[in-house]
């Protein structure tokens, strides 16, 4: 992990692009006293530049270094988002968070919470609206980093936005003025990566759990990273594939296809429910959503009988939460508009 510490830290320090961090991924000890590194550093040749740098930057940036980490291995109320990114593999974050700090900054604590909840937000809107590109994105998040580097907390935010917008702007190929659309999002389901989708309903279920008080069934860490066939958590569709189905969509196949790939015509059930439900027509899969996870008892009349919590958070952020006895069309349309609606809550 100490190798892991100064790969991030120089980069955070020292590259400007995506180019120059990569000089750093291998010999790192050798690369930090080249020329045109050595300027900032001055550690070549220099003894007591080296014993001020071990007594101060070295010292208070790994115990940042170390805080961030233990956050990202066990989660903390008071940092969640370090450990929401852990679940998605971004790691991205170590590299901001240490190119915004300074030597013993005070305002540490609070950049963490900014920065890791910056990385979650960003890399989940471009998900959700399909505007993410790995590529570019490792490309622009070293931009980003050189411009939130050494910054004071007021001007992160607006950074982590410009950027966001710029990477939905060109994944899209149109301006963007607003984050989250739900012309980008209208189309996205079955595409997404398998990790992420586990993640995206874990977080939904985490914000009905919040919002009518009620424990979350099963923990983040195994909605996300449990996939065993017993134990583990599998995408649903809603609507099997079978003829009553079928003819609700005209029996047009793609149509059918495309429309039961959305997020709003899935779900996430543990393996054996999966299973059980595998082709049964949607009157019996929705008995068997009963006792299983939060959003999908949404869909049962007996999850909104005599549960003032539930009707209060429909109106606190105006929810078209209700129950479907059926399930066609206009109905998964409804479902994923209703997605959307949380979206912008949780990703606000």
């Amino acid at each position: 992990e100490i190798d892991q510490f100064f790969i991030y830290y120089l980069k955070s320090k020292l590259a400007d692009t995506r180019g120059t961090a990569q000089k750093f991924d291998k010999d790192y000890h050798r690369v930090m006293f080249d020329d045109e590194f050595n300027s900032f550093l001055s550690l070549k040749h220099n003894p007591k530049k080296v014993k001020s740098f071990l007594q101060n930057e070295f010292k208070s940036f790994t115990n940042l270094y170390a805080k961030v980490f233990g956050y990202y291995k066990e989660y903390s109320p008071k940092q969640p988002f370090v450990y929401y990114n852990s679940l998605t593999e971004m790691d991205t974050q170590f590299l901001l968070i240490l190119s915004a700090c300074v030597l013993n900054d005070t305002e540490e604590d609070e950049k963490i919470f900014l920065i890791s909840r910056q990385v979650d937000r960003i890399f989940c809107l471009l998900q959700l609206q399909r505007s993410y590109n790995s590529n570019s994105f490792a490309t622009e998040i070293y931009k980003l980093s050189s411009e939130i580097r050494d910054k004071q907390l007021a001007e992160i935010e607006p950074i982590f936005e410009k950027y966001l917008l710029t990477l939905l702007a060109d994944a899209r190929g149109v301006t963007v003025v607003e984050p989250i659309a739900y012309g980008f999002f209208k189309e996205t389901g079955i595409e997404l990566e398998k990790r992420f989708k586990r993640y995206f309903f874990a977080r939904i279920e985490q914000f009905i759990g919040e919002n009518t008080n009620m424990q979350m069934k099963q923990s983040l860490y195994d909605l996300v990273q449990n996939t065993g066939s017993k134990n583990g958590f599998h995408i649903e569709h809603i609507l099997s594939e079978n003829v009553e189905n079928k003819a609700l969509f005209n029996n047009d196949e793609e149509y059918f296809e495309r429309e039961r790939n959305r997020l709003g015509g899935l779900l996430l059930l543990k393996g054996k429910d999966n299973i059980s439900s595998n082709n049964e027509p949607y009157k019996k899969k929705l008995k068997s959503y009963a006792n299983t996870l939060y959003w999908n008892e949404t869909l049962r009349d007996d999850t909104y009988k005599s549960k003032l919590d539930f009707t209060d958070m429909r109106k606190k952020h105006n929810l078209q939460l209700r129950p479907m006895e059926t399930f066609g069309p206009q109905e998964l349309e409804e479902r994923h508009k209703l997605l959307f609606d949380m979206i912008k809550i949780i990703w606000k």
